[in-house]
């Protein structure tokens, strides 16, 4: 399954769950010495601003736990409500829970959604007679 499937797939389970459109949307993180504004783009982001998140997909490895790492950093920098860190590996989403502990912000959510988990399997499609 390619990222931007996956994406999908996750984006609009989010968008269900919490009744709100949700897209990719760049924001201001920040402004330079000379007061230009430094720009970052979230993978989920509601229209009032209120839900910004990112979706991490990826195995355990060092580049993808400092990459997570990094989009926590860019949540701290926004303004909203509900900040969440969507990790889409059960592996990896256990070593960051334990290796992020005390280093992630308490108000940043970190979930696990498997994008597997939500397309339904071929043996649960309903077959119809022919």
């Amino acid at each position: 399954m390619k990222p931007s499937d996956k994406e999908r797939l996750i984006r609009n389970f989010l968008e269900r769950m919490f009744g709100a459109s949700l897209k990719k949307r760049k924001l201001v993180i920040g402004y330079d010495s000379k007061n230009k504004p430094q720009i970052h783009e979230f993978d989920l982001v509601s229209e009032d601003m209120n839900i910004v998140g990112e979706i991490k997909s990826g195995r355990k490895s060092t580049g993808n736990y400092i990459g997570a790492l990094s989009d926590c950093f860019f949540l701290t920098r926004v303004k909203a409500k509900k900040k969440l860190l969507v990790l889409t590996n059960k592996e990896f989403y256990g070593y960051f829970r334990t290796n992020s502990e005390g280093v992630v912000p308490n108000n940043i959510e970190i979930m696990l959604i498997r994008p597997e988990d939500l397309i339904p399997k071929m043996a649960e499609t309903p077959r119809f007679p022919v």
